[in-house]
């Protein structure tokens, strides 16, 4: 019996045989059919199917997943060699969101191609969905890295998993996800030094050598499999995850003092309230400006982010260079993003995500593979979303059954504008972007700067003057219409207050002005009900809704 998970992509290849004999006709059309110019109408032949993917073979595909970077702020600057070995040789997608701004629900929509609505992950507390029970049995099962490797991928995954994995509430270190031959799973949360892996189900302590630091390893780690892939016989899915720039901010010991001259941008919202009344109560709270020591804290965990990636920039360096070696690069998609955005002071908050501002959302994503290579610094305008990324790996790897997913697929549409020499004109897309705020409520834990807990309030530090990051009634679902005419984003919070926030970034691109009182709330809060709705239906429910009624003049 035909193995089909070995047969390549027909449609991919005919096209290619469909060119090559184009190039026959033009070639016997404008030459004499000499014995030279057969032959070397051979040779251009030949070399041109050896550039690209060969017959029968799959692609190889990588993904490196950072841990908190932001583009709006200029978290890709410190990364000049990915930005070369992966932006400039294939394509910059600069209108990439997250559809939840927080690591653990992103993280799980990425793995899945679900919104968080239809996995159920909902913060990065075990109560709130991450790495727990329902997590392991129904969608663990059914990641991209479980798909590919019943298609016989061989898979590798190193570094951050959920925030809550590898705890005994979430079955140890001994629970090793279905789909990945190579596991080496760090325990909880980002870290740098001290911390725990799990290494195909062991537990693995590492300390605070420099040789200890976790980037470093998990370079080490991908090294030793990428050795190893020529006894494999089958195509690798390596799904790579440093710590970096995530809290707590520490960058390796070569690394220190890189940036020590640098501060946070100053941006027009940074520190600064200009429609006080226009924000929820969450960011109301005191102080309504942050004080010096917290700005100068602020620039120091900026520089630090910043050295952090330095780290990330030598591994992905690394990586390029061994699939160079073993004459593989050109056959391996490579993939760079983030799982969240970041702000450092916008609004007057300190530093965090959660929030469904530009900051927040807005990811790097840079793709380079089979199809899409370029020296243009090529930029992609459409929307892609953290749930595309699983559908896209999987028409990547040619599998053409369907599975649920949210997301789509944005391979074709990257291919085509890489393949046209103007910037593609963007196609408009509506998506949901949503979130459900952390609280202490029952875990017995009192609030370290607040007597009164009614709004079980999360994260609120003495060092940050008592500035709370999150609370219960941080929950909002936003709507988002981009397209090459609107920018618009619309959020109703679920707190006492009903809070709606709207914004035309187009105009007010640092989400200054709250122009909810101009809008037509009727037909936004009509379009949110229909996607409360739907949710539970297996349909595109965005868009379902925003059809289901008739889009007024927004502004």
């Amino acid at each position: 019996m035909v193995d089909k998970t070995k047969l390549p992509d027909i449609k991919f290849y005919f096209e290619k045989k469909k060119k090559f004999l184009h190039l026959v006709q033009l070639t016997t059309a404008t030459t004499t059919t000499t014995t030279t110019n057969m032959l070397l109408l051979f040779y251009v032949l030949t070399f041109s199917i050896q550039a690209t993917v060969s017959f029968g073979k799959r692609p190889n595909i990588i993904i490196i997943l950072t841990d908190d970077l932001d583009v709006e702020l200029g978290g890709l600057n410190p990364l000049k060699k990915t930005k070369v070995n992966i932006g400039d040789e294939g394509i910059y997608c600069t209108n990439a969101f997250v559809t939840t701004p927080i690591c653990c629900p992103s993280r799980s929509s990425i793995l899945t191609g679900l919104y968080l609505h239809s996995h159920g992950v909902v913060n990065n507390s075990l109560e709130g969905g991450c790495s727990g029970l329902k997590w392991q049995k129904k969608f663990e099962t059914n990641t991209f890295g479980s798909i590919l490797q019943s298609h016989n991928y061989k898979t590798f995954y190193a570094g951050k998993y959920l925030n809550r994995y590898g705890y005994k509430s979430s079955g140890g270190v001994g629970h090793v996800p279905k789909g990945w031959d190579w596991w080496i799973g760090l325990v909880g949360n980002s870290a740098y030094y001290n911390y725990t892996l799990s290494v195909n189900g062991s537990k693995v302590r590492r300390g605070t050598q420099e040789s200890d630091y976790l980037t470093d390893v998990i370079k080490e780690y991908s090294l030793k499999f990428l050795n190893e892939h020529q006894t494999f016989n089958n195509e690798f899915l390596m799904f790579i995850n440093p710590p970096s720039p995530h809290e707590p901010f520490t960058p390796a010991k070569r690394h220190l003092g890189k940036y020590d001259k640098i501060k946070a941008p100053r941006t027009p919202n940074f520190n600064k309230l200009t429609d006080k009344n226009g924000k929820h109560w969450l960011l109301r709270l005191p102080p309504n400006e942050l004080p010096s020591n917290v700005i100068e804290r602020i620039d120091t965990i900026y520089r630090n982010r910043w050295e952090t990636l330095l780290s990330v920039d030598e591994l992905v360096e690394t990586i390029i260079m061994k699939l160079k070696k073993l004459n593989i690069l050109n056959e391996t998609y490579i993939i760079f993003t983030s799982d969240n955005g970041f702000h450092m002071g916008q609004f007057e908050l300190p530093w965090d995500k959660r929030q469904p501002y530009e900051t927040d959302i807005r990811v790097p994503l840079m793709i380079r593979g089979p199809g899409i290579r370029s020296r243009k610094r090529k930029k992609f305008k459409d929307v892609v979303l953290n749930i595309d990324l699983a559908p896209t790996i999987l028409e990547m790897s040619g599998i053409r059954e369907k599975y649920k997913m949210d997301g789509k697929s944005i391979l074709n549409d990257i291919i085509e504008s890489n393949n046209n020499n103007n910037n593609n004109d963007m196609k408009s897309r509506n998506f949901l972007v949503e979130y459900e705020g952390e609280h202490d409520v029952g875990r017995g834990k009192k609030n370290p700067c607040y007597e009164d807990n009614n709004n079980n309030l999360k994260l609120c530090y003495p060092e940050t003057c008592c500035k709370c990051f999150d609370s219960k009634n941080n929950t909002y679902l936003c709507l988002r219409r981009i397209s090459g005419r609107e920018n618009i984003i619309f959020c109703l919070f679920d707190d006492d207050e009903s809070f709606i926030e709207f914004y035309d970034i187009n105009r007010d691109p640092y989400q200054q002005i709250n122009l909810s009182p101009q809008i037509n709330i009727k037909f936004w809060t009509s379009v949110l009900d229909c996607c409360r709705h739907y949710m539970k239906f297996n349909i595109n429910v965005v868009d379902y809704c925003f059809h289901r009624f008739k889009i007024p003049e927004i502004i």
